[in-house]
């Protein structure tokens, strides 16, 4: 009898102790899928709230765009550069005919070189605010007309993109001459390649060296987009954008490289290089004897040689106000002549939420793609 009690009551407490387990295991259950649930439900509704000033900031931005756009649209007469870099528009109309422009600071007048641009950041517009910038597309070397018949001043095109090759860390030798070959294989229209440089044969049997899947065809045309430049053989990330940049992430080379997409372009009909608006890097290039004394008389509203130039590249960020995301864009756009179109600007490059703009927001799967849409142009 002792021993039937005994073992009930063992019986009864062993399956309480399964129970009580049990228990545990759903509560613990629930509370993590409770958790799940709300983190979810947080995940979603921060996603919707970034979409929707993400939204509203675009709209800001295109209101920037617009906004840099009447300086590229307006009548003026040459171009400068501001200690920031950025280009700003002399009219000679509007200031100064002795050649400077009074500005009044501190309550006294005081005279200076070149008129100040305009204010371009922190524009308030409703319950928002944008800011831009504007670069002279035209003071960096044209790719599209890498041929012997370019020149600026003594040097041909060709010339002055292999020596910029060299000064970013490429190899002054062969390297720079396979890139810089390739590239005009690549531009000309015939299919007879270059001593060091390639057509469809090498991109047939190579492709895997430029980092691609399958093969492809040298286009024979000109460049759409500075990413295209990648197709190209000795072409790398690294070597455009440098090897500090996003693009260039997972690269094994040990070569360190400054980049050269700041200095290059493939827009606009240009030729020759603004020496007004020109990076200093290049202007060295284009004339090593006499770039600081021009770099010197370009800040001289007098001594400085007036050239006007038409193709502009214009970054513009909006947000709404208060909030964390900001939404990016860059156009390049060419301004047309009075009888083309009345004034207007055509617009060359479109890149909306640029990744210029906003690094780490892009992969080498997304550039790829871009690359291929662009060639299929």
């Amino acid at each position: 009898m002792i021993r039937s009690i005994r073992r009930l009551t063992h019986r009864e407490s062993r399956e309480g102790g399964i129970a009580l387990l049990l228990v545990l295991f759903i509560v613990a259950l629930l509370t993590i899928i409770a958790a799940e649930f709300a983190f979810t439900t947080r995940m979603e509704m921060t996603s919707a709230m970034n979409f929707k000033e993400d939204v509203e900031g675009s709209y800001y931005a295109f209101a920037g765009f617009q906004y840099a756009l009447t300086e590229v649209i307006s009548n003026y007469d040459s171009n400068y550069l501001d200690p920031g870099g950025q280009v700003g528009f002399f009219r000679n109309w509007y200031h100064n005919p002795e050649g400077l422009a009074i500005e009044s600071q501190g309550g006294e007048e005081q005279k200076v070189d070149w008129p100040p641009i305009p204010t371009r950041t922190g524009i308030q517009l409703k319950n928002g605010r944008f800011d831009y910038r504007i670069y002279d597309e035209e003071g960096r070397l044209n790719l599209n007309y890498l041929d012997l018949k370019g020149r600026s001043g003594d040097k041909s095109n060709r010339d002055i993109f292999r020596q910029l090759l060299v000064d970013s860390g490429v190899e002054d030798g062969e390297q720079a001459d396979i890139i810089v070959d390739s590239l005009i294989d690549w531009i000309d229209t015939n299919d007879l390649h270059m001593i060091n440089g390639a057509e469809d044969e090498w991109y047939q049997q190579h492709y895997q060296e430029q980092g691609f899947a399958e093969p492809y065809h040298c286009k024979n045309g000109k460049l759409s987009s500075i990413e295209e430049m990648l197709m190209v053989r000795g072409m790398t990330p690294a070597i455009l954008f440098g090897s500090n940049s996003v693009y260039a992430r997972g690269n094994t080379d040990d070569q360190v490289y400054s980049g050269i997409s700041q200095y290059i372009t493939v827009y606009g009909l240009h030729r020759t290089v603004n020496p007004n608006t020109a990076p200093p890097v290049l202007l060295r290039i284009l004339d090593p004897e006499n770039a600081d004394k021009q770099i010197e008389e370009r800040a001289d509203l007098k001594k400085n040689r007036k050239r006007a130039s038409r193709t502009f590249r214009i970054e513009v960020i909006g947000r709404h106000e208060g909030s964390k995301v900001a939404h990016t864009l860059v156009g390049i756009v060419r301004r047309s002549s009075r009888k083309e179109t009345g004034g207007g600007a055509e617009i060359l490059y479109w890149n909306d939420d640029s990744p210029q703009l906003s690094e780490g927001q892009i992969t080498q799967t997304e550039i790829t793609e871009v690359i291929r849409e662009t060639t299929r142009q």
